[in-house]
Order: C-alpha cells, then sequence, then structure tokens
C-alpha cells in the first residue's frame, strides 16, 4: 500500500512539470520592454465604464495588442499581449490612444419576463433592442477611434507609472 501511494505521488509530480510547467507560459521573442499605464476617461466629470482602449505605437511594434476596458470609476490598466502571453504595461515610447465605447439601451424587460417569452419574441425583442442600439449616438467623438485622427498621444517613460487622463468633452 505504501509503495502505490509513493508512486501515485510520483506520477503526480512528473505530470505537474511536465503539463503544468515551471514558470509560465515563455516571454516571446522580440516581446518590447514594457512599462505601468493606468488611463482615466470620463466626460466631464463622469467617468465612463465600459469603454475599450487600444494602444498603438509609433513606430509600431508587430505583433502583439495594447488593450484595456475602462471599470465603473473609468479606470483601465493597459495589458501588452502576443499570443498567450500578457504583461501589464505598455511598450516603452510614443503611443497613439484609440476609443471605443457602444452606447447601449437599457433592458425594458426583466430577466424573468425575458424567461417567459417564447424564442421568437425573444428574437423580436433582442432585435427591436439592436435598432434602438444602432439609432443611438456615439458617446465617443469619432476622431478618438481611429488611429489616424485621433490626437491623443503620450510618450511612455520606462521606470515610471505612466498616467493618461482623457476627458472626452474636451475633444
Amino acid at each position: 500500500m505504501k509503495i502505490q501511494i509513493q508512486k501515485i505521488i510520483c506520477v503526480c509530480l512528473v505530470l505537474l512539470f511536465a503539463f503544468g510547467g515551471c514558470g509560465g507560459v515563455k516571454t516571446p521573442d522580440n516581446f518590447p520592454e514594457v512599462a505601468p499605464l493606468t488611463v482615466f476617461v470620463t466626460d466631464g466629470e463622469k467617468p465612463l465604464e465600459e469603454v475599450f482602449v487600444v494602444i498603438e505605437m509609433s513606430p509600431s511594434v508587430g505583433g502583439v495588442s495594447i488593450t484595456a476596458k475602462t471599470d465603473s470609476s473609468g479606470k483601465a490598466i493597459i495589458k501588452t499581449s502576443a499570443g498567450n502571453y500578457s504583461k501589464t504595461g505598455s511598450p516603452i515610447g510614443k503611443a497613439i490612444m484609440t476609443l471605443f465605447k457602444k452606447p447601449v439601451v437599457p433592458d425594458w424587460k426583466t430577466p424573468e419576463e425575458l424567461g417567459k417569452m417564447e424564442m421568437h419574441e425573444q428574437a423580436e425583442y433582442q432585435n427591436e433592442k439592436a435598432i434602438k442600439n444602432a439609432a443611438l449616438p456615439r458617446i465617443i467623438p469619432p476622431n478618438l477611434t481611429d488611429p489616424k485622427t485621433s490626437t491623443l498621444t503620450k510618450e511612455i517613460i520606462k521606470g515610471q507609472q505612466n498616467e493618461w487622463k482623457v476627458n472626452i468633452a474636451e475633444k
């Protein structure tokens, strides 16, 4: 019995090292050096939630995505990703930011009401909601949604806690 338990422990350890690895995902070749970057997005004094923040570097840093989404306080912590590897921060250098936020019509049916609806009624409800959402004006000014027209630029500095405050009411 004692030998079987030792064998089981040994097999578990082998599997842990074989499939669990030691140290996680390897940093990809040519992954850029990053510095912490926190973005705050507001509309006047009001923080904007659920804004997608996309950073592009100039010159371009190929093979990585630099993104985040704002929380209820309008704060987004930028992450740089390549494949399965992700690191908090933005590449160092000149950054251009674009912002995206889809306006959303609030639900006028409760989850309970939706649960009682037939499938075709739910589909009609979702279709009506999609039409109303499409008719809403965009929250983010159009010039801030395209890196070619965005006026949001900043130098990301190595060794600093970089912060970027954007008030879309001023853009």
